[in-house]
């Protein structure tokens, strides 16, 4: 397909996409996705520890 011209994508970036603005619902999205991808809960586990 990618030769005939189509962009891929995954669903991760089909659902950044789709959310486009963090700043409207970042806990709903933030923790729909660390409940679907482990490394991404690691990431907001850090972010929040050097936050506080």
């Amino acid at each position: 397909m990618s030769q005939a011209g189509v962009q891929l994508t995954t669903w991760f970036g089909v659902g950044c996409e789709l959310h486009r603005d963090w700043r409207n619902d970042i806990e709903g999205f933030g923790g729909l996705l660390a409940g679907h991808l482990p490394a991404y809960a690691n990431l907001i586990q850090s972010y929040t520890a050097q936050k506080g």
